[in-house]
């Protein structure tokens, strides 16, 4: 900017020195030196008052520029897997770089922000292709009070343990826990409100009014499933509202090592008010515990749902639950290990079970490694064999 304004400064001089010396006689030398020198002196109060004009103008624009970067937040995560699975008899290998997310946040003051994420899956995005762009956050939060928030948006839901927290290095196991993928539908995001409130004593609780689930309508797919709970999710984009969901939690975090959880949903109606009505209500209930002591932590957590109406209980899907145990143990800052148990069941008729084990390198803060093995039966199934992973957050 400097640079800019002396070659200005000098252009101008030089037009009128040019000017100046038009008129005046080529004799009159005196009178040349006299001009020359009061342009001179006039330059250089120019040059003097216009890099006192760009200092100022650059040190406006700094302070602009680190207040803006100030209030800007860009982080974000992503994972690449390699399953090779024998599925029921069929040799499997895979590798998917699964998913690739980006957070994107801004401080509009000190009590109220916008946070969002942006999430490319598998690579691709194309007709044909199985790749999908989605917004699984895109709110405005406000403090009502300084342990009071309220929020507007698409937002994660407030259940289990993984759906709001699954960025890779905070979970084991290349592949999310089995539990958290089918009875809760992880990653489950929704349109809606909520307000959080953290209380002294250890205690915190969620309430969230949100679109609720739509599931497949078999009155026009012969081959829709209208008890599919995951294939429900309408996350936030053109969603029926007819029938909202309630969702609540409370957290209990005021014993070190300690995190007790307990969280319910209530729809009244999963094909939100279809002119034939294929399904009722549905009710989700679920808690989980946390414990560390030391390198080693305990994790358990169940999850059902019951659905109303008689379609739903001669579907023999009237009760979907599961529930795991994991225990991990920390070696280190590099090395972690595990060991999780699963068991599920989505109709009456199944009781499916995975066992997993493996083991997380950490080679510096924010980047991991992943391997495990799994084995399944055959209600789960049958896919066994060992999985590879890579993942990062910042």
């Amino acid at each position: 900017m400097k640079a800019n304004l002396k070659k200005h400064a000098a252009l101008l001089a030089g037009a009128v020195l040019l000017a100046n010396t038009q008129l005046v006689q080529a004799d009159d030398q005196q009178t040349i030196i006299e001009l020359q020198k009061r342009i001179e002196q006039l330059e250089q109060s120019m040059n003097e008052r216009l890099n006192a004009m760009a200092d100022s103008m650059d040190s406006v624009a700094a302070q602009q520029s680190s207040g803006a970067n100030k209030n800007v937040h860009i982080g974000g995560y992503g994972e690449m897997h390699y399953n090779h699975l024998d599925v029921d008899g069929t040799d499997t290998r895979q590798i998917d770089l699964h998913r690739m997310v980006l957070f994107f946040g801004y401080d509009f003051s000190d009590r109220a922000r916008f946070v969002s994420e942006f999430e490319v899956e598998h690579t691709l995005v194309s007709d044909g292709a199985r790749g999908a762009v989605e917004i699984e956050q895109a709110y405005v939060e406000l403090d009502l009070m300084s342990n009071m928030q309220f929020r507007s948006g698409v937002m994660l839901m407030p259940v289990g343990m993984i759906n709001e927290t699954h960025e890779p290095p905070t979970f084991y196991g290349v592949e999310r826990p089995v539990i958290e993928t089918t009875i809760i539908p992880t990653t489950w995001y929704s349109a809606g409100i909520s307000i959080t409130h953290q209380l002294d004593n250890g205690i915190s609780y969620d309430l969230m009014i949100s679109e609720g689930l739509k599931t497949d309508d078999p009155t026009y797919n012969n081959d829709a499933d209208p008890f599919d709970l995951k294939s429900g999710k309408q996350k936030g984009s053109f969603a029926d509202a007819f029938d909202l969901a309630v969702t609540g939690r409370v957290v209990y975090r005021g014993t070190a090592g300690l995190e007790l959880a307990a969280y319910a949903q209530y729809q009244p109606d999963l094909d939100q008010s279809a002119e034939i009505s294929y399904a009722d209500d549905a009710t989700l209930v679920g808690a989980h515990v946390i414990y560390q002591l030391g390198d080693i932590t305990t994790k358990a957590l169940y999850a059902r749902w019951d659905l109303g109406g008689d379609a739903a209980d001669a579907a023999g899907k009237a009760v979907q639950d599961g529930g795991y145990v994991e225990v991990n143990y920390r070696l280190n800052e590099q090395w972690g290990f595990f060991g999780r148990q699963s068991a599920w069941s989505q109709n009456d008729d199944m009781n499916a079970s995975q066992s997993d084990a493996g083991v997380n390198y950490y080679p510096v803060e924010g980047i991991v490694f992943k391997a495990d093995i799994q084995q399944q039966n055959k209600d789960a199934g049958n896919a066994d064999g060992f999985n590879l992973g890579m993942g990062y957050m910042f």
